[in-house]
């Protein structure tokens, strides 16, 4: 009899749990690149060639942001340039991965890798990845606080896994 009570609870909150809310799409005039971040976010926030995303009444130092950033490359940037790029851009402070990806071409390099980091007295771990051509480069981070971390990592791997890139050539 127990077995049963405890089978129905489960089949009560299984039906009762909500999928995650679809992601809102955003495409960039400027640099080209879409990307999905989570409803009722705040309009981008243009500071230089960064682009930011945070959750409403927060300012980008919150720890809980996603950031697009586009820049120039006089060349297709190898290994070690992509990671100063991104260790130049973040206030990291441990790397649990970078690594090429899949999604890699002869034309566009991809990077995939997981930082901490703070900003704003707020510690955030993050998902990111970078999409570099021969003429610029993206790089994009989904971060949340650490205390979410856990909660948030696979929303911040589909804003990271969705990330289009716009022209890099």
């Amino acid at each position: 009899m127990r077995g049963w009570a405890a089978i129905t609870s489960v089949l009560i909150f299984a039906a009762c749990a909500r999928p995650p809310a679809p992601l809102t799409e955003f495409h960039d005039p400027e640099h080209g690149f879409t990307v999905r971040y989570p409803p009722g976010w705040a309009l981008p926030i243009r500071r230089g060639e960064a682009v930011w995303f945070v959750p409403p009444d927060r300012a980008p130092e919150a720890g809980e942001f996603i950031l697009v950033v586009t820049r120039p490359a006089d060349a297709q940037l190898d290994d070690a340039a992509i990671r100063r790029a991104v260790f130049e851009q973040l206030s990291i402070h441990g790397v649990s991965g970078f690594q090429q990806d899949a999604r890699t071409t002869p034309r566009v390099r991809w990077y995939k890798f997981e930082v901490t980091g703070s900003s704003g007295g707020a510690e955030w771990a993050s998902v990111g990845a970078v999409s570099a051509g021969d003429a610029r480069y993206h790089l994009i981070v989904c971060a949340k606080p650490l205390a979410q971390w856990r909660d948030g990592q696979k929303q911040c791997d589909q804003v990271v896994k969705t990330f289009q890139p716009g022209p890099l050539q």
